[in-house]
C-alpha cells in the first residue's frame, strides 16, 4: 500500500515543475501560499517592486502560487510592454496623420535642400540598419542556442523519468516473480502473496501513469519549443528583410513605398516589443526557478513554498514502502532456506517417496544469506551463508544428474543434493531476492524525493546556466532588432524626404535654365558710334 502513495505523487509534481521551468506558462497552483514557511526560496533574487502592494518590495520569495510573485516578476518587463503600447498607439496616430497629409496635401516644394542633412541622414540610416541586422543575428543565434538548451533539459528529465518508470516496472516484475517463487512445495505464505498482488497492481499503475504523463508533457513542451523557434526565426528574418528594403527604397527616394513599409514596420515592431517583454519575463522566471531549486536542494528538511507543489516530507510512506519490500524479501529467502534445510540437506531413510527423497547425497548445500532479521532490520551474513549475487554460481557444484521419471519426481543418479529443476527454482529465488534488495532504496528515493532532488540539482548545475544565458540572449536580440528598426523607420522617412527635396531642387534648376531667354547685347546705334570722340592710339 505504501507504493500506492509514493509513485503517483511524484509523477505529477515533476511534470508540473518541468512545464513551469521550460515553457514559462503561468501555472495556477491550487495550493494556498505557504505564508508560514520557515525558509524563503530565492529571497534576494525575487526582491522586486510589487505593483499590487503599492510598489513595495515583494519579500515572499519564489512561490508560483502567490499572485504577488507574478506581479513583481511581471513588473520587471513592464517597461518593455509599455514601450510596445506607446509605439503602437503614438506611432499609429502619427502614421495616420502623415498618411492623411500625404494624400490630401501633397508637398509642393518650398523646403530647403541641404547636402549636409542628406549625408548625415544617410550615415545614420546605415548605422541603424547595421544595428537592426546585428540584433537579428544575435536573435537568430540566441534562438538556436535556447532551443538546444531547453531541448536538452527536456530530454534529460524525460530520461530520468524513463529510468524511474523502468525501476517501477522492474520492481513490479520482481514482486510478481517472488509471488510465484519457491522450491518444490515450499512457497510464500498466502497472506504475503495477497499483499504482493496489491502492490504489483499499484506499482504498475503508477509506472503507466508516470510514463504517459512524461510522454505527453514532453511532447507538448517540444511542440511549444518548436513553435517558439519558428516564431523567432520568422521575426528575425522579417526584421532583417524589412530593414534592408527600407534602406534600398530610401536610397531610391520612393516615399510612397516607404510609407507602405512603415505601416508593416509599425505592426512588426509592436509584436517584437511584446515578444521582447515575454522573453524578459521568461528570463527572470528561469533565473528565479533555478535559484529556488538550488536552495531547495541545499535545504531538504526546510519547509518551503515548493512543498505546495512537490510535497516530499513523507517519512512514514517511505518507511512502509521499504518495510514491504523487506518483508517479501525476508519471506522469500526464509522459504528457500527452509527447502534446503528440510529437504535437500536431509538424508531420508530408504523408501521415502519423492519429492522428499530423490536420492540426494554429498556435502550439504550452503544456505542463502537473509539480508534481514524477522523484525526487518539489516542483518550481516553468518559464516557459511552465500550472498545473493554469489549463490547461483556456488550452487552449481551441488547439482546432480537425474534419471527420467514422472513429472516432479526426478531422482539423482550422481552425487548431489539439488536437481536441475530445483536449481532453477533456487537461482530464480536468489535473483528475485537480489532484485528486491536493489529496488528497495529506489522506492525510498521516490518516496522522500531524493530522486527529484538529484534531478533538480543536475538541472541547476548543468542546464540552468544555459537556459538563463540564452533566454537573455534572445531578449537582447529582440530588443536590439526592435530599437534598430524603430530608428531606421524614422530615418527612412527623413532620408527619402531629403532625396525628394534634392530631386525637386535639381528639377527646378533645370526648368529655370530651359525657360530663361538667351542673353542678347543691347543694339548699338551707328550714328552715336560715329559721333563719339576719337581717341588717339599711342
Amino acid at each position: 500500500m505504501a507504493v500506492v502513495v509514493v509513485a503517483p505523487r511524484r509523477a505529477t509534481p515533476l511534470a508540473l515543475a518541468l512545464l513551469f521551468l521550460l515553457s514559462a506558462s503561468l501555472i495556477a497552483a491550487d495550493a494556498s501560499a505557504a505564508a508560514n514557511s520557515s525558509f524563503v526560496l530565492a529571497a534576494e533574487k525575487t526582491r522586486r517592486k510589487d505593483p499590487l502592494d503599492g510598489l513595495r518590495y515583494y519579500t515572499g520569495g519564489w512561490d508560483i502560487s502567490d499572485e504577488h510573485y507574478w506581479a513583481s516578476v511581471g513588473f520587471t518587463a513592464a517597461p518593455v510592454f509599455a514601450a510596445a503600447a506607446v509605439w503602437f498607439v503614438v506611432f499609429g496616430i502619427a502614421l495616420f496623420l502623415a498618411g492623411c497629409c500625404f494624400c490630401c496635401c501633397p508637398s509642393g516644394g518650398g523646403a530647403s535642400y541641404s547636402r549636409a542633412r542628406l549625408a548625415v541622414t544617410l550615415l545614420l540610416l546605415l548605422a541603424a540598419t547595421a544595428a537592426a541586422a546585428a540584433g537579428c543575428a544575435v536573435l537568430y543565434d540566441g534562438q538556436g542556442r535556447f532551443h538546444g538548451s531547453t531541448a536538452a533539459t527536456v530530454d534529460y528529465v524525460a530520461r530520468q523519468s524513463g529510468d524511474t518508470v523502468a525501476n517501477l516496472r522492474g520492481l513490479a516484475g520482481f514482486l510478481e516473480t517472488a509471488r510465484a517463487a519457491g522450491v518444490g512445495p515450499f512457497t510464500l505464505p498466502e497472506d504475503v502473496k495477497g499483499r504482493i498482488d496489491g502492490v504489483v497492481r499499484k506499482v504498475g499503475d503508477a509506472a503507466d501513469v508516470l510514463a504517459a504523463r512524461t510522454s505527453s508533457n514532453a511532447a507538448k513542451i517540444r511542440a511549444a519549443l518548436e513553435t517558439v523557434r519558428k516564431v523567432l526565426i520568422v521575426v528575425a528574418a522579417a526584421m532583417l528583410i524589412l530593414a534592408f528594403l527600407g534602406l534600398v527604397f530610401s536610397l531610391c527616394g520612393l516615399e510612397s513605398v516607404i510609407y507602405v513599409l512603415v505601416f508593416f514596420a509599425w505592426i512588426l515592431v509592436a509584436g517584437t516589443f511584446v515578444l521582447c517583454g515575454t522573453f524578459l519575463l521568461l528570463h527572470n522566471v528561469v533565473g528565479d526557478t533555478c535559484e529556488a531549486m538550488g536552495e531547495w536542494v541545499a535545504h531538504p528538511q526546510a519547509r518551503t513554498a515548493l512543498d505546495d507543489i512537490l510535497p516530499c516530507v513523507d517519512t512514514a510512506a517511505a518507511t512502509e514502502a521499504l518495510d514491504r519490500s523487506k518483508e517479501v524479501n525476508y519471506q522469500l529467502v526464509a522459504t528457500l532456506n527452509a527447502a534446503l534445510t528440510n529437504v535437500s540437506n536431509r538424508d531420508f531413510p530408504p523408501g521415502t517417496p519423492p519429492p522428499l527423497n530423490y536420492n540426494q547425497s554429498g556435502p550439504p548445500v550452503p544456505p542463502l544469506c537473509n539480508p534481514y532479521t524477522p523484525d526487518l532490520r539489516d542483518r550481516a551474513c553468518a559464516p557459511g551463508e552465500l550472498t545473493l549475487d554469489a549463490a547461483p554460481q556456488a550452487w552449481r557444484r551441488y547439482v546432480c544428474s537425474t534419471t527420467g521419471g514422472a513429472s516432479g519426481a526426478e531422482t539423482c543418479a550422481t552425487p548431489g543434493r539439488v536437481t536441475p529443476a530445483m536449481y532453477e527454482q533456487m537461482a530464480g529465488a536468489a535473483n528475485v531476492s537480489y532484485g528486491l534488495r536493489h529496488y528497495g532504496p529506489v522506492l525510498v528515493a521516490l518516496a522522500d524525493c531524493t530522486f527529484v532532488r538529484e534531478t533538480f540539482g543536475n538541472i541547476g548545475g548543468e542546464h540552468c546556466p544555459g537556459l538563463s544565458r540564452y533566454s537573455g540572449q534572445v531578449f537582447r536580440g529582440l530588443l536590439g532588432a526592435a530599437v534598430g528598426v524603430v530608428v531606421a523607420v524614422l530615418l527612412w522617412v527623413v532620408h527619402a524626404r531629403e532625396r525628394r527635396r534634392r530631386r525637386e531642387a535639381r528639377e527646378e534648376l533645370v526648368m529655370m535654365m530651359v525657360a530663361a531667354p538667351p542673353y542678347k547685347l543691347p543694339p548699338v546705334e551707328e550714328r552715336a558710334f560715329l559721333q563719339s570722340p576719337a581717341r588717339r592710339y599711342i
